[in-house]
């Protein structure tokens, strides 16, 4: 029997499928180091105090797995921030304008998360900047108020619905242009590839905001920035 490393293509590719798993074990046993040394019980945290089970994370970036853990530095400046009073609106606009920066569009916002953002685009894209409709919904009387779906429902789209918004569906983007009339709010679309594209050159063709729903698009990192392009 040998106890040598296997460097062969099969145990190479073993090692990298596992590598995720075994990086994942290796923090956790540096944590527990650390916690026995500062005299604190390891298994113990602020969710194993509510009776709640930590997993290991082995899926990806899903909201019924919290989502993802935050960077140290995301962390810190949370906690700096936590320590000023602000007005709200001048916050915002600072944000949006760092955003814009960061990713090449005109303009960027801060919402709760995904669902927060598919509900502030639809609200936004049928009353625009006037107070009056902005007051009024989900009131949409007088309002373009109908939001195409490409594809079909999801388990997610009562976030376009709370608005107010109808939902029209479409099966694929070849269908989408005959879908659009004059009540048409916004296209919404999980696409991508050709068929984003196809859909992109339609939106554009007949003037219609189209919100992009990739929530799970980053990494790679360099899609802060593509989709401000198209």
């Amino acid at each position: 029997m040998s106890f040598l490393p296997d460097f062969s293509r099969r145990g190479f590719i073993r090692l990298a499928a596992a590598a995720p798993l075994l990086g994942q074990i290796a923090a956790k046993n540096v944590l527990a180091s650390a916690a026995t040394a500062l005299g604190k019980d390891p298994r113990q945290n602020i969710y194993t105090r509510l009776g709640v089970k930590t997993v290991i994370n082995c899926r990806g970036t899903w909201t019924y797995l919290s989502g993802s853990l935050e960077f140290p530095e995301v962390q810190a400046a949370q906690r700096e921030a936590s320590g000023y009073f602000v007005n709200m609106f001048e916050l915002q606009h600072a944000a949006s304008r760092r955003l814009a920066e960061l990713t090449g569009a005109e303009a960027g916002m801060v919402t709760s998360g995904a669902a927060g953002a598919m509900a502030s685009a639809a609200a936004a894209c049928m009353a625009g900047s006037d107070p009056k409709y902005i007051w009024q919904l989900p009131d949409t009387t007088g309002l373009k108020h109908e939001v195409i779906m490409v594809g079909g429902r999801s388990a997610f789209d009562n976030a376009l619905r709370l608005t107010g918004a109808k939902l029209v569906l479409v099966g694929t983007a070849e269908e989408l242009a005959n879908a659009i009339n004059q009540n048409t709010a916004m296209i919404y679309t999980t696409d991508l590839g050709s068929d984003l594209q196809t859909e992109n050159a339609v939106a554009k063709k007949y003037n219609i905001p189209m919100l992009l729903d990739d929530a799970a698009g980053i990494p790679p990192i360099a899609n802060i920035k593509l989709y401000a392009q198209m």
